[in-house]
């Protein structure tokens, strides 16, 4: 990746859904409560997230990802369905990651990169209040 594709995708706040991802801290959250990701994911995620707007092949993740020219393909498949899975339990917005048969696999959520810190904060809160008032905004 050379630099200028470096400053295109580097962030360090992303919310999609209800999610907020803090690279800083390498947290996920989901409507303010912290969700549990192993390291891999969660690289794979953020990953996912820089790279949104196209497919991502499977030949990309290994040297991306894994920093290997070769990864089992059920690595790969067990990686990405992991990453569906923590973010798919907690969100009714259809497909979160795409296949693209014989291409590879892209990020299917609208992100919005690096938020303002006080909308960050107050959408966080929001996203809170939905969850406790069982999706009813009051």
């Amino acid at each position: 990746m050379n630099l200028s594709d470096k400053e295109n995708t580097d962030f360090t706040f992303a919310v999609f859904g209800h999610y907020a991802l803090n690279k800083r801290k390498r947290s996920l959250t989901f409507c303010g409560e912290r969700v549990k990701v192993e390291p891999l994911i969660y690289d794979l995620l953020v990953y996912f997230i820089q790279h949104r707007d196209r497919v991502i092949s499977r030949d990309e993740l290994c040297r991306e990802i894994w920093q290997q020219e070769y990864v089992d393909n059920n690595a790969i498949n067990r990686a990405v369905s992991e990453l569906r899975r923590s973010i798919s339990k907690h969100t009714l917005e259809g497909e979160v990651i795409r296949t693209h048969y014989k291409k590879g696999y892209s990020f299917n959520l609208d992100v919005q990169l690096d938020p303002r810190p006080s909308l960050f904060k107050w959408l966080s809160r929001l996203f809170s209040q939905t969850v406790l008032n069982k999706g009813k905004l009051t």
